[in-house]
């Protein structure tokens, strides 16, 4: 092998940064965050096993040149549950829950299916999360619930908030950092959420929730468009995205450069130690194109 070959090949492994998200349980990631923090999204998903699938009775071999299958047991496919919280509102025609909702009624509906068969409920994992964390000034206990809210202090003074979210993003995968993530989360074969984005964003004057009502768009903070109308300079939202993610020609920061830093954005979070730091060695994937003239040619 040439020297510049060798250079290259060099080049080509680079190290990369990620933090994860070190809770595979959809109820435990509920659970697990401090009173600053609300959940936004939950993207969960309970995969099934096809070892019990039966072969369809009538779409079958060999009047068809393939084997269709019938799942014998229940499943959950990747679901996204919204939860009433201070950045955003669900979609139209759908309905929020409250973080305690949300964990009675997933537990009643794990119980249920453990007395199902060909079901298991420990496959049951978390696939994506969205946060948001707000500075202690600005939460609040709720005098019915006893659970935290935002204070409308937050909209009042156009307060601060940043918003993380964590996907299965296909560039982490357990077979290429099985090390690094054995050691970080020990017996977890996953792969786990991998923060994608970080958007810091400035409360918008009101909002419309269970606890306040008023009018407010999907989101309950600045847009860039909604900023820039109001000639609010720095209400505009501050985005670090991963390259991998962001569409072309967008304008966002680049997450790599703040991975380090993750306790400046998520100070409460960081302090529960649910994010892990990862950095592993990555390789580029290059694909030779062969050309139908090059090919004649040989």
């Amino acid at each position: 092998m040439s020297g510049s070959e060798t250079s290259k090949t060099e080049s080509e492994a680079e190290r990369q940064d990620a933090v994860v998200f070190d809770e595979s349980d959809p109820l435990g990631a509920v659970e697990c965050l401090p009173p600053t923090v609300f959940p936004v999204t939950v993207s969960l998903e309970l995969g099934r096993t096809t070892s019990s699938d039966k072969t369809h009775t009538q779409l079958s071999t060999p009047n068809y040149p393939v084997d269709v299958r019938v799942p014998q047991g229940p499943y959950i496919p990747e679901s996204t549950v919204h939860f009433d919280n201070p950045a955003e509102r669900p979609p139209r025609n759908t309905e929020p829950w409250s973080p305690a909702e949300f964990e009675n009624a997933l537990a009643d509906l794990l119980s249920s299916l453990d007395e199902e068969d060909h079901v298991d409920t420990d496959r049951l994992y978390l696939t994506g999360l969205t946060v948001a964390e707000l500075p202690p000034r600005f939460v609040t206990q709720d005098e019915t619930t006893g659970q935290s809210v935002a204070s409308p202090d937050l909209y009042t003074n156009e307060g601060e908030m940043t918003l993380g979210t964590f996907s299965r993003d296909g560039t982490l995968s357990a077979a290429r950092v099985r090390e690094d993530l054995d050691t970080a989360m020990p017996g977890q074969s996953h792969s786990p959420p991998q923060l994608v984005q970080i958007t810091e964003v400035t409360a918008k004057p009101s909002r419309s929730s269970r606890q306040t009502q008023g009018s407010a768009g999907r989101r309950r903070y600045y847009t860039e468009s909604e900023a820039e109308r109001a000639g609010k300079v720095d209400a505009v939202p501050g985005v670090w995205k991963m390259d991998s993610i962001a569409s072309y020609g967008e304008s966002y920061r680049s997450l790599n450069g703040v991975l380090s830093s993750i306790d400046r954005f998520f100070p409460a979070l960081s302090e529960e130690d649910v994010l892990q730091s990862l950095s592993f060695r990555g390789q580029r994937e290059t694909r030779e194109r062969f050309y139908a003239e090059e090919v004649i040619q040989r």
